[in-house]
C-alpha cells in the first residue's frame, strides 16, 4: 500500500522540517509548500491524502488556500495550525469543515496522533462509500434484471453565467476573470467579491453581504469590514490603474462598497 502523502504549508522554515521530520517518522509521503501561492498550485492537481495548513501565511489568506482546496477536492481532509487562535479563524475552520484544529506550538506527539487519527477516519469513510457505490451498482442490476428500470433523462445543462461590466468580465463556471478582455490572478475570495458586485453595478453591497459570500459566518459588521478591507486593497491593485484613486473598485463611507464601470 502507497504511503498517504500530507501536503504542510507553513511560511516558516524551521516549523516546515518540524512537520515534516515528525511525520516522516511515521510512514507518511511529505511534500512542502513555503507560500500560499505554491500551495495553489500544487492543489491543482492529485495527489495529496491530506492538507496541514498553517492559516497565517505571508502572500495569501490561509483561508482562501483552505476554500480553494476544498472546492477542488471536497472529500480531502484537512488540519488547520494556527498560533493566533480567533474568532474569525474558528469559524473558517468550521465552515471549511476541517478533520481538526490545531494551536502552535504543538507537541509531536499530539500532531502525530491528529493526522493518524484524521487519515484512519478518512480511509474507513472511503471504504464505506466504496462499499455503498457496491451496493447500489448491485441493486441497479437486479432493477433491469426484472425490468423496472427506472427511466433515464438527459442531464440539464446549467446556464452560463457571466457578469459585465465597464472593462471587467467575470465568468462564474470556468472561474475567470478578464479586465479589457485579459485574464487576471485573484484568489476564490477575491473572485466571489467581484461576483457579488457585478451581480448589481452601482449597487452598494454591505461588508457583512460581501463576508457572508465568502464562506464566513460573520454577524459583526465591524467584523465584516475587517475582513473584507485587505481583499478590496488587494482587488484595486490588480484593477485599477491607480488603486490610490479608485474608480470601478469603489467605497461608499459606513456602508459598503460598489463596483462602477465608467471610467474604464
Amino acid at each position: 500500500m502507497p504511503k498517504p502523502t500530507v501536503l504542510i504549508v507553513d511560511d516558516e522554515a524551521p516549523v516546515r522540517r518540524i512537520l515534516e521530520d515528525a511525520l516522516e517518522r511515521i510512514n507518511l509521503q511529505i511534500e512542502v509548500a513555503s507560500t500560499g501561492g505554491m500551495a495553489l498550485k500544487r492543489l491543482a492537481e492529485p495527489g495529496i491524502d491530506l492538507l496541514l495548513l498553517d492559516i497565517q501565511l505571508g502572500d495569501i489568506d490561509g483561508v482562501d488556500v483552505m476554500t480553494f482546496a476544498r472546492q477542488r477536492w471536497p472529500q480531502m481532509p484537512i488540519i488547520m495550525l494556527t498560533a493566533h487562535g480567533s474568532l474569525s479563524s474558528a469559524i473558517a475552520a468550521v465552515r471549511a469543515q476541517v478533520a481538526d484544529y490545531l494551536l502552535k506550538p504543538v507537541s509531536i506527539s499530539v500532531l502525530r496522533d491528529t493526522v493518524q487519527r484524521t487519515l484512519s477516519n478518512h480511509r474507513r469513510q472511503h471504504i464505506h462509500e466504496q462499499r455503498l457505490k457496491t451496493l447500489y451498482a448491485q441493486m441497479d442490476l437486479l432493477l433491469r434484471d426484472t425490468e423496472f428500470e427506472t427511466e433515464s433523462s438527459l442531464p440539464l445543462t446549467t446556464p452560463r453565467q457571466v457578469y459585465e461590466s465597464g472593462p471587467l468580465l467575470i465568468d462564474v463556471q470556468q472561474h475567470i476573470a478578464l479586465l479589457h478582455n485579459q485574464p487576471i490572478a485573484i484568489t476564490p475570495s477575491e473572485f466571489i467579491i467581484l461576483q457579488e458586485l457585478l451581480r448589481e453595478p452601482g449597487t452598494v453591497i454591505p461588508c457583512l453581504r460581501l463576508a457572508q459570500a465568502i464562506n464566513q459566518m460573520i454577524q459583526d459588521e465591524e467584523e465584516a469590514r475587517l475582513l473584507i478591507r485587505p481583499h478590496i486593497g488587494r482587488l484595486r491593485r490588480k484593477i485599477e490603474r491607480n488603486p490610490q484613486e479608485p474608480v470601478h473598485l469603489v467605497s461608499v463611507r459606513g456602508l459598503g462598497y460598489r463596483w462602477v464601470a465608467e471610467g474604464s
